[in-house]
Formats: structure tokens, C-alpha cells, sequence
């Protein structure tokens, strides 16, 4: 895949696999980005259930999320894994925005009672020598790590690492964010800290 990602400006690899869905993409760094690929898998009705990014020294990126697709648009329909790639290269080279896919996103089915989770944030700048750590577990809802990222993105942040993962109805979220290169200060942490509860 790095071998074309100079030619091409990204390169995106959508399989299936026994876990779900996985999609792979490998693309130069941007403010938003991360928020801009979660935001397009989840306009297309899917969950996302696992979820890696990683950039590099020369700002190139790593993402693979893994999903479910509860209504199997993908697997009855191979012309809509196809429309997916598209609109995430478009996505991520900046000829779409995705707030105007999110407008179409299919209605989400609510929450049992079971699925209720006591949403929680902590900071942690001690767990890296470079980033703070921000952990956050709450209910999990589709569009939620769009609307997490894009309030971190919008905060100014640079998210360096994500680890996110879901189990049942929690979703546990571990993001490694900084601010003009360094850790965030206790003031930025506290802002953000009301942006994201917001979101939640």
C-alpha cells in the first residue's frame, strides 16, 4: 500500500473478514482527518467496533477500523463497497465534506435499558512523554467517535494515537492528543473536557 500512496495521495484497502468489515487506509496527515474517516463509515448505517490510527515522523497515517454492518448494505450489495472507497477518497483528499453525509446517515435504533453507561473522561499527561492521554468509556451510539475526534479536532488537538474498542454496549476510547507539540495544559484539558462532554 506505501508504494502507491505518493502516486495516489491515499490508498484504502475494504475487506471482509471473520470479525467484521476491516478497512485499511493509509493517507498524508491533516487537522481532521481521523473524525473525517469515522465520520463516512458511520454515514454509511454501519458500527464501528475497533478502530487504530497511527501517523509517522514524515505525517503519513495508519487507520484500520473494523465495523459491523447490521443491515448487510455491503454484503448484499458489492456496488455499495465500491461507492464506500469512493466517498472516503473523496473524503480524505477534501472534495467531500462529510457533515453533508452525516445529514443522510440512517436513523439510529435506540438504546435498551441495558445499554445505559455512565459516561466517564480522565486525563493522563504521565503516560507518554509527548501526548496527553485521554480515556473515555460511555455508552456506545453510532456516530460516536466522529462527534469525539471532531470535538478534539476543533479543540485544536493533534490526535497522534487511537485505540478505541466496544464491548456490548460500552465503548472504550483511548486517544494520545496533543497541541502545537506538546502535552495539553491543564486549562486545554479542562476545556476539552466540557466540549466532549457535550458530545456525549
Amino acid at each position: 500500500m506505501s508504494r502507491h500512496l505518493a502516486s495516489a495521495g491515499v490508498v484504502i484497502d475494504l475487506k471482509r473478514d471473520a470479525a467484521g468489515w476491516r478497512l485499511t487506509v493509509l493517507a498524508k496527515d491533516r487537522p481532521n482527518l481521523f473524525s473525517s474517516i469515522a465520520g463516512t463509515i458511520s454515514a454509511f448505517g454501519v458500527n464501528i467496533l475497533k478502530a487504530e490510527a497511527f501517523a509517522n515522523r514524515n505525517a503519513d497515517i495508519l487507520d484500520t477500523f473494523v465495523f459491523e454492518d447490521p443491515l448487510r448494505n455491503l454484503d448484499l450489495n458489492p456496488s455499495e463497497v465500491e461507492r464506500l472507497k469512493a466517498t472516503l477518497e473523496r473524503v480524505i483528499l477534501g472534495r467531500t465534506e462529510v457533515r453533508d453525509l452525516l445529514r443522510t446517515r440512517p436513523a439510529p435504533a435506540p438504546p435498551s435499558r441495558g445499554a445505559q453507561v455512565a459516561p466517564a473522561i480522565s486525563f493522563d499527561s504521565e503516560a507518554s512523554a509527548s501526548s496527553t492521554l485521554i480515556q473515555i468509556i460511555t455508552a456506545d451510539r453510532p456516530g460516536l467517535l466522529y462527534d469525539l475526534s471532531s470535538r478534539m479536532s476543533a479543540a485544536g488537538c493533534n490526535i497522534e494515537v487511537v485505540l478505541i474498542d466496544t464491548e456490548a454496549h460500552k465503548a472504550i476510547d483511548v486517544f494520545y492528543v496533543s497541541a502545537d507539540g506538546r502535552k495539553l495544559s491543564l486549562e486545554d484539558q479542562q476545556k476539552l473536557d466540557l466540549a466532549l462532554r457535550e458530545a456525549l
